[in-house]
């Protein structure tokens, strides 16, 4: 799982490290973004590309993210194995360490990454355990729009 968590980590930071965001949560391209503020619209993507036959068929549910499910269970877990929270505070932490290499870094000026986002705890534990749900309040939104 680490290395799962260390790619996720890596891709969500990108943007930040080329220098072309100051958060990973400003980004248009990052599944922190997407988990916050859900915008796109998976079914209807792949709807497109089987109408265009660039996709010829999707065997199985569309799910746009794997939920983050926290702490291991006696159970099959078929989400990802870590809090949301928690994962939050590793990709702020890891996004302030400055690379030599890279053009950006978070800044250690900005608050935490919930503080940024105007969340205390209990909101966000709210919004990160009600993922699934309101992403398809969301998407329903969108489409009656």
């Amino acid at each position: 799982m680490s290395r799962l968590m260390a790619a996720r980590r890596r891709v969500d930071l990108n943007p930040v490290r080329a220098g072309m965001t100051d958060t990973p949560e400003a980004s248009e391209h990052t599944s922190i973004r997407e988990r916050i503020t859900p915008r796109f619209d998976l079914a209807q993507s792949v709807r497109e590309q089987m109408r265009m036959d660039a996709l010829l068929r999707l065997d199985g549910p569309v799910k746009p993210l794997l939920p983050f499910e926290g702490a291991f269970a006696e159970r099959e877990q078929p989400g990802i194995p870590f809090a949301f929270e928690d994962y939050l505070a590793l990709v702020d932490y890891t996004g302030r360490a400055i690379d030599p290499r890279k053009k950006g870094a978070i800044a250690n000026t900005l608050p935490p990454i919930l503080q940024r986002l105007g969340l205390t705890p209990d909101q966000w534990l709210a919004q990160s355990t009600q993922f699934e749900a309101l992403y398809r309040q969301q998407r329903r939104r969108s489409v009656a729009g």
